[in-house]
């Protein structure tokens, strides 16, 4: 129950966090200058979702949330929704731009879960149900 919480949880912040108006984030410093920031940004809120929903299925009593199809459908609910958040921002959000360079970034975040997820499991740092 506390992981499907924590998904839509998830879910509903990155929502709201890529429909904050773009003349709400300030230029980083001189220090961050040349970083990705935006995009690591990105590959931090995917990947934590789809980790978040592969410990939710991991603590699931059903054994198909277990399977490797399943996992993939996590990776393709994220991927399509990152691509969908970049369309929303397009035409419902003012001041924010649509980058294809998010949409890899939200992409290569999700499908970088899936082997840390993995390593975390192996290393009993997550518990197996």
């Amino acid at each position: 129950m506390k992981t499907r919480l924590w998904v839509i949880a998830e879910i509903t912040i990155i929502f709201v966090l890529l429909t904050l108006p773009g003349n709400r984030f300030h230029t980083p410093s001189n220090w961050f200058k040349g970083l990705p920031i935006d995009k690591l940004v990105h590959m931090v809120l995917f990947g934590s979702l789809a980790i978040s929903f592969f410990c939710h299925f991991e603590q699931s009593t059903f054994p198909f949330l277990k399977t490797v199809r399943a996992k993939a459908y996590v990776l393709i609910f994220c991927i399509l929704y990152g691509i969908g958040m970049e369309f929303y921002q397009k035409y419902f959000v003012p001041s924010r731009g649509f980058e294809v360079a998010d949409m890899l970034a939200d992409a290569i975040g999700a499908l970088l879960a899936l082997p840390i997820f993995t390593w975390l499991l192996n290393k009993s740092i997550i518990k197996k149900s």
